[in-house]
């Protein structure tokens, strides 16, 4: 929990309003002291400022994002394309992108390529594969891939 691990300097956004209002009950009135904003946004249009954020933890908006798309993949990979570019308007450079996908793991790999080549603004840190530590330890205890990104 990154309460715990000690940050406090939090900012949250979800889609729907029923979304931030479940995250202000989960996190409760002394957890929500700590945040520095909670809102309802749309990662498409973020109303964040330019290079404001050191890191972003993606836990399925972009899964989300794209499969709203429905049948229609062109408009699917648009609406994906156009989070991509706010994440690297929203993060300062070297800032890092931390994604969690499971449903659409090759789309959101292809979006961050695809930006890369029009922009030229990412480097990609973990592929999702198994990352081991240098003392030997690994760790994928999660049914997701971990794809992690820097802004360059």
């Amino acid at each position: 929990d990154m309460f715990d691990a000690g940050y406090t300097h939090l900012t949250a956004f979800d889609y729907a309003p029923e979304g931030v209002e479940c995250a202000k009950r989960l996190f409760g009135p002394s957890r929500l002291k700590l945040m520095d904003d909670m809102r309802v946004a749309d990662a498409r249009s973020l109303p964040y400022d330019d290079d404001a954020y050191d890191a972003v933890l993606d836990k399925g908006t972009l899964d989300s994002i794209y499969l709203s798309g429905g049948a229609d993949k062109d408009l699917a990979r648009k609406h994906l394309g156009m989070a991509i570019i706010e994440l690297a308007r929203v993060l300062k450079r070297g800032g890092i992108a931390f994604c969690v996908t499971a449903a659409c793991v090759d789309a959101v790999q292809d979006s961050f390529d695809e930006c890369n080549e029009e922009h030229r603004c990412w480097k990609q840190i973990r592929d999702g594969s198994i990352h081991m530590t240098e003392d030997g330890y690994t760790s994928n205890n999660v049914d997701a891939t971990m794809l992690v990104w820097e802004r360059i």
